[in-house]
């Protein structure tokens, strides 16, 4: 499985909600087995979701979620969760430390 880790752009802190860039892990029976570092397009949702697609993401981890783009996403079928959802997720948990 692949999860892309949205992070936020720290060039432009008008908008602090803002993605500069994704790291997309490879993800098997809870170990990472590979890391890549993405700058998806986001032009808008389509387009990120397209991204999405065909990396073959199966989750997005981000900042904040547009409920536009969670709804696009899961028809997609891809799952799409804010930071703050991720408290008790000891995989994301591994991410941040």
């Amino acid at each position: 499985m692949k999860i892309a880790l949205l992070l936020r752009s720290k060039k432009q802190p008008k908008n602090e909600n803002e993605i500069g860039q994704a790291v997309v892990f490879s993800v098997e029976k809870d170990k990472v087995i590979g890391v890549e570092n993405e700058t998806p397009p986001l032009k808008d949702v389509k387009a990120l979701a397209s991204w999405a697609l065909t990396k073959k993401v199966k989750e997005i981890y981000s900042p904040s979620v547009d409920e536009q783009l969670r709804i696009f996403c899961k028809a997609l079928g891809i799952n799409v969760r804010g930071y703050d959802e991720l408290s008790d997720d000891r995989l994301f948990q591994t991410f941040i430390l």
